[in-house]
């Protein structure tokens, strides 16, 4: 076999792998050409058999010098795989990984180099890298949140830009009716100098390429854009286009937003549209995300400020009613206190009732606002169980024999006396159930009963939930309307026909009042039979030598006549405070503002201070704080102060005692009321 028959058969040998050989020379001889090669060289590089062996080896293998190291001379890889490249008839290139080593043929050392195809390695290695980038650029989205929706844009087209090897890019919103485009982001590549954005708005029939996936309501790859398509006349192309992509968003039917790439080196794909695609719709539904929860947040402040208005507005009404309504009240307990007929009396109890109901009903409204606005707290005290029913009671029983209703309370053998708890809460709630029941039981009975249901340990110590049942013999309440008494402004009879009156909030605050204090209220009922109300709460139990605190409201007989200044801007009210004082023999003197009453309290002594909290020039809070701070010359930093108050809240009562105030009465008030608490405050 002759050496020209046994190379061909040589390079048979190495099977699919692109083979070819040329002669070693020493020295180099550029005009070397390829001796021989393989079906799998012709048909891999396009040449015919001719064609490829006129070549030279240099003509095929770029920068074939330093690929080989010594031009024409051995050419050994060893054990290596060299990635490179060969040159095409079409003068592309095929990326191949090359294995070269020198043989004897016919005596001559020949080169052989067998050339494998990698292009679909390299395809798939783009494609991972691609993928990798494209998760990437989600993941990064996910980080962009906090940040505006330009800086949201321009990250998300930046990434698809890069990862796509594109030159351009762009974001354009829509507007409502899909006929608009707004500039919302713009990206080039540096390597551009490419300053010069897209126009900031134009119309999608007139936006050329750019707005044809709008217009065709879908993606778009175009890899030959034809001349007109990216002329001078189409707004929208600061620089020639070759090839492009485009992308609509749509959310619930309507699009929202286009982005498009342009002048990829080579052509775009289906591959190239889905990583764009996913970073842009990641990036729309980030910005959606932040629109709502701003909305959200909006609409929680405006809330929030709408409930503030109201209470601000509820608590300034309640100032201003409860101004004047506490010298209708204070002056009619005057009235009643001289000598007068009978039917003066009547009147005056009549005129003393509406405004007790009155009263009510503005108290009503305010716990309703502090409920709603989360400004109800429970105050825990030590207080006697049975003291605290027997004196709500009283009132109440007088109130039912006016009626001929009976009305009477017992408690179980085994409920503790001394507790722990919100005594004032537990007032209301009762005092409000057991008016209801009187008012809608015409004959018969109402009873209180007390029992106790369980007994727990806490951290606190030992627990006892008790049950206040109270049952009456009244009316009753259809059973399609149990369930909605205990709402707001709702009422057990028809407002048109009512004969009973009621603002619809006592069953309401009482169950809301019961669940802050960790309670709940039930109801029963038959129509013409009578109801019960259960209402359960936990206390803490207290024996009769410990506790954490005495019990509240200790008994309290009259007090020695007494120096009081009152401070009181509001005349009518100036004079039934005084009046209500002189009649019990205390000596009283009035000023009208808050620097009148340090004045008066630094020019003479006194044993107490009935402080206003809403006075001109210095307002009773501070006053109060300047006599704690020892800032009165003269006047005792404990004097006795207690704050009178238009404003009925707990957090108002709260502000006060902060303040230094020793106790807060809250207007309108009873005489009895009054001088309570000036007898618990002196006795203290």
């Amino acid at each position: 076999m002759t050496s020209g028959s046994l190379l061909p058969d040589i390079l048979r040998l190495h099977g699919p792998d692109c083979v070819f050989a040329y002669p070693v020379c020493d020295p180099p001889d550029r005009e070397t050409t390829i001796t021989e090669a393989n079906d799998a060289a012709f048909s891999l590089l396009g040449y015919s058999r001719e064609e490829l062996l006129a070549l030279s080896p240099a003509d095929i293998i770029p920068g074939f010098p330093a690929l080989t190291g010594n031009d024409f001379g051995p050419f050994e890889t060893d054990d290596r795989l060299i990635e490179h490249a060969l040159t095409t008839r079409s003068g592309v290139p095929v990326p191949v990984e090359i294995k070269s080593h020198v043989i004897s043929v016919g005596g001559r050392a020949m080169n052989v180099v067998a050339a494998r195809d990698i292009s679909g390695r390299i395809r798939s290695r783009r494609l991972e890298i691609q993928d990798e980038k494209c998760f990437s650029a989600i993941f990064g989205l996910s980080r962009k949140f906090d940040e505006p929706e330009e800086a949201i844009l321009a990250y998300a087209l930046e990434q698809v830009r890069d990862m796509t090897a594109s030159q351009l890019g762009y974001v354009y919103f829509l507007d409502a009716a899909e006929t608009g485009m707004t500039l919302r982001a713009w990206s080039a590549d540096p390597a551009l100098n490419q300053n010069d954005p897209p126009p900031g708005t134009c119309l999608v029939s007139e936006s050329g390429l750019f707005g044809a996936p709008v217009r065709q309501r879908g993606p778009i790859i175009v890899n030959s854009v034809p001349e007109d398509a990216a002329g001078p006349d189409h707004p929208g192309m600061p620089i020639p286009v070759v090839r492009y992509m485009g992308v609509p968003i749509i959310d619930n039917g309507r699009m929202v937003l286009v982005a498009g790439l342009a002048n990829k080196e080579g052509d775009y794909t289906k591959t190239d549209m889905a990583h764009f695609s996913l970073p842009m719709e990641n990036a729309w539904r980030i910005i959606q995300r932040k629109r709502m929860e701003e909305e959200m947040v909006e609409a929680v402040k405006s809330a929030k400020k709408a409930s503030r208005s109201k209470s601000q507005f509820l608590a300034n009404m309640s100032h201003e009613l409860r101004t004047p309504l506490n010298g209708i009240m204070g002056m009619t307990q005057l009235l009643l206190g001289t000598e007068i007929n009978n039917e003066q009396k009547e009147y005056l109890t009549l005129s003393m009732e509406a405004a007790l109901h009155l009263s009510k009903v503005m108290t009503s409204l305010l716990d309703l606002s502090s409920i709603e606005t989360g400004a109800i707290t429970v105050t825990p005290v030590n207080f006697n169980l049975p003291d605290t029913l027997e004196s709500l009671i009283k009132p109440l029983a007088l109130q039912a024999a006016g009626k001929s209703v009976t009305l009477g309370h017992e408690i179980a053998p085994n409920v503790p006396a001394l507790i722990n708890g919100d005594e004032k809460k537990l007032r209301q709630i009762l005092i409000n159930l057991i008016y209801n029941a009187i008012k809608f039981t015409e004959q018969g009975e109402v009873a209180l009963s007390v029992t106790r249901t369980a007994a727990t340990s806490g951290l606190l110590g030992d627990m006892a939930e008790l049950r206040f049942t109270v049952t009456d013999t009244g009316i009753g309440i259809p059973e399609d309307k149990l369930d909605s008494i205990f709402e707001s402004f709702v009422l057990g009879e028809d407002y048109l026909t009512k004969r009973y009156g009621g603002t619809g909030l006592g069953l309401s605050i009482s169950r809301e009042l019961a669940t802050i204090m960790g309670g709940d209220i039930t109801a029963k009922s038959t129509p013409g039979r009578g109801s019960a109300f259960t209402l359960t709460l936990p206390f803490l139990l207290r024996d009769a030598k410990g506790g954490s605190c005495a019990i509240v409201d200790p008994p309290c007989g009259p007090t020695r006549p007494l120096r009081i200044l009152v401070a009181e801007d509001e005349r009518v009210n100036a004079l039934v405070t005084s009046g209500m004082l002189k009649k019990r023999g205390h000596t009283v003197t009035v000023v009208g503002n808050g620097q009148h009453a340090v004045d008066a309290l630094i020019e003479a002594p006194y044993d107490l201070v009935l402080m206003d909290v809403q006075m001109p020039v210095i307002n009773g809070l501070e006053v109060t704080e300047i006599i704690r701070r020892g800032a009165a010359e003269n006047v005792p930093r404990d004097i006795p102060i207690i704050g009178l108050t238009a404003y009925a809240t707990d957090a108002d009562s709260r502000r006060c005692l902060e303040a230094g105030m020793d106790s807060v009465v809250t207007k309108p008030f009873a005489a009895e009321e009054l001088l309570a608490a000036i007898c618990r405050t002196v006795a203290d």
